[in-house]
């Protein structure tokens, strides 16, 4: 008897420790692409809210209005199929301070020199920085939530950008700070921020960009070889009209997903959401996963032309 309670206990010990280390393995605790979702109840995303950087240019209360707009927005761009659960916001300040006698191009704000700073010398590489920063004040948090949902100060190469389960989009943004006039200050409304975020959110549930198909023929233009200059010009401008009509052409061009999408159409009367294409994905794929706590990097995903 005795050896059979010896076996049971060993068993549940290493069923329980399976379980607990299969969490841990979810977690963005552990890294910044968890392996899998936490098994829930009911199709909420759990995510952390963050303003990385200068409190001037963001404080609590303006992510708070946010923090509205993504929810509500967010709901409607998936059809009220996935809901938002923001269940943290923070103002975390920038880990690295500019150099004393730092200058750029004679400009002399400082805030402006931070984050441009940023860009020189963290650039890409900033989504693991706020990750760790995030880690190491809320380490909690990293326990439960699915996506670190960052919105900072500092400039990188791109509108925005997602790393596993962590992306951000910049606010402000530094414009031409090469030119003699050292360039200028750009303050994307709150509805641009919030296409923008549910555009990284979007690949923080591993969705692709649709109409990558327009997109390739841009590109292919710019890296193609050119007898001259001119030839190279003509080459561009015609790749432009054909990804344009290709876009025209596409059926998921206004997914928020797409860079067919038109930026500028977006207001308070206004948003981009998920078509067709990728809204199935994620009734079909991405819920289930999360329900049942399955991988992250679910199968059987396509990309929406």
């Amino acid at each position: 008897m005795k050896k059979v309670l010896f076996i049971l206990l060993s068993i549940f010990a290493l069923t329980a420790f399976a379980k607990k280390k299969f969490r841990k393995r979810c977690s963005l605790t552990s890294s910044i692409k968890p392996k899998c979702y936490h098994k829930r109840d009911a199709p909420i995303l759990n995510i952390s809210l963050i303003y990385y950087g200068n409190e001037s240019d963001m404080n609590i209360e303006h992510l708070e209005k946010i923090e509205g707009l993504l929810k509500e927005r967010f709901s409607k761009a998936t059809q009220q199929e996935l809901t938002l659960n923001i269940q943290h916001k923070a103002i975390v300040p920038f880990k690295h301070k500019i150099p004393e006698g730092y200058t750029y191009n004679n400009i002399e704000d400082k805030k402006r020199l931070q984050r441009i700073w940023y860009y020189d010398n963290v650039g890409w590489k900033i989504n693991l920085e706020m990750y760790e920063e995030y880690k190491r004040l809320y380490p909690e948090q990293t326990k439960t939530i699915d996506v670190l949902l960052t919105i900072t100060g500092a400039q990188f190469d791109a509108l925005g950008l997602a790393n596993g389960r962590v992306s951000t989009t910049e606010y402000p943004q530094e414009i031409a700070w090469n030119l003699p006039n050292g360039g200028r200050v750009n303050y994307p409304t709150d509805y641009e921020l919030v296409d923008e975020l549910i555009h990284e959110l979007g690949h923080n549930m591993f969705i692709g960009h649709a109409t990558s198909q327009c997109q390739k023929i841009s590109y292919n233009a710019q890296v193609a070889t050119y007898s001259s200059n001119e030839e190279r010009m003509e080459g561009i401008r015609l790749a432009r009209e054909r990804t344009k009509a290709c876009c025209e052409a596409s059926p998921s061009k206004n997914d928020v997903m797409s860079y067919c999408r038109n930026r500028s159409n977006v207001d308070e009367n206004f948003m981009h959401g998920f078509e067709s294409c990728n809204l199935g994905m994620i009734k079909k794929l991405v819920i289930p996963a999360m329900l049942k706590g399955r991988r992250w990097n679910v199968a059987g995903r396509v990309s929406c032309r």
